[in-house]
């Protein structure tokens, strides 16, 4: 296995390739959440209040300096760039109200609204998908990443201050990137960022939670090969193998690295058993960078069982034969539901008659 193989990443497909599913617009009924431009409010409150400083100097100027020249000269170019920031921010924010772009909601589906032309069916919710929630180390930024027949969709947010105190909750539910800031990229359709504030962000993942509540234990994925490798429940299908997780089964964690040229990748690969079947899922390992913990408060729950679930000694390669590419992005998901599976060494021998 080369490190560019893996479970392809699709952000979005456009409606037209959608086979069975539905393919029409969003209902009536849709709740649509704007995208927001990282930075852009920023932007615009300084393109805005900007003005008004240099409004006031140009004055300060006319009542101070003596300077013919100087009073009529800095004046005037002080009051044009005002001018020139206001128009600029009331470009924008017409511009903002004439492009709802961003994400309805309804039972049909998950839609992408660009900036121009019609929404896009990009999550179809009437057959089984997943939700899964990835977060940051610290806790400042969350994915939230749909996996379906068609592919991935991302939808990414910042918490900070108070909306990450009252949006708390949602960390409890999602898995950790440590070292991987690509898996908290979220990118729409169309190639730009896609954004929403927290609240939207909060609300949209609780809406399509409503619809299907156990879309958020379930993964809807496919290997390198185009292998259904889904998470459904309590079973985990891999190809044409089944495991139980109600029944007890045998996982690890590992590490291992190939050599590819004169270079080296570095694999997180686990290993499952039960029974006759077994499978091992293998990843690219992302570049783990020291992590410096702040207040004892940070090492939360989740964050606990991710570092646990990380923890993974080296071993030799696996056969090629035998790996299933994964995405590393659902390591973790997966890891956790094995985990919370009946170990079958731990099960206890029956007593003899």
């Amino acid at each position: 296995m080369s490190p560019r193989e893996g479970a392809p990443r699709t952000r979005g497909m456009p409606a037209a390739h959608l086979a069975d599913g539905w393919t029409g617009g969003p209902g009536k009924g849709a709740r649509l959440f704007s995208a927001v431009t990282p930075g852009a409010g920023a932007t615009k409150a300084a393109s805005r209040d900007g003005a008004l400083p240099l409004v006031l100097v140009a004055l300060v100027v006319l009542a101070v300096v003596q300077n013919v020249v100087v009073r009529v000269a800095v004046p005037l170019v002080l009051v044009t760039a005002a001018i020139v920031l206001f128009v600029r921010g009331s470009r924008r924010r017409s511009s903002d109200k004439a492009a709802p772009r961003g994400i309805c909601v309804d039972g049909h589906g998950l839609f992408f609204q660009p900036e121009s032309g019609p929404p896009q069916n990009v999550v179809p919710l009437g057959e089984p998908f997943g939700m899964t929630l990835v977060t940051s180390a610290k806790r400042d930024r969350m994915v939230a990443v749909w996996s379906s027949p068609e592919g991935l969709f991302y939808v990414g947010s910042t918490f900070e201050g108070t909306a990450r105190r009252a949006l708390g909750g949602l960390f409890d539910r999602a898995f950790t990137a440590v070292g991987d800031d690509a898996a908290l990229e979220a990118l729409g359709p169309d190639g730009a960022p896609l954004e929403l504030l927290p609240s939207d962000f909060a609300a949209l993942v609780f809406a399509v939670e409503e619809l299907d509540p156990s879309c958020i234990e379930r993964l809807v994925l496919s290997d390198a090969r185009g292998a259904p490798l889904t998470l459904d429940g309590r079973e985990l299908v891999v190809g044409e193998r089944r495991f139980d997780l109600n029944a007890p089964l045998e996982w690890r964690p590992f590490v291992f690295q190939e050599a590819f040229g004169q270079a080296v990748a570095v694999y997180q690969g686990t290993s499952i058993r039960q029974g006759g079947s077994e499978a091992v899922l293998v990843a690219l390992l992302p570049s783990i960078l020291p992590y410096e913990f702040g207040e004892e408060s940070d090492l939360d729950r989740s964050l606990l069982r991710d570092l646990r679930l990380m923890q993974a000694p080296p071993e030799e390669p696996p056969p090629r034969d035998a790996r299933v590419a994964i995405d590393r992005l659902f390591v973790l998901p997966v890891r956790s539901a094995l985990d919370r599976a009946p170990r079958a060494s731990q099960q206890p021998s029956r007593a003899r008659a």
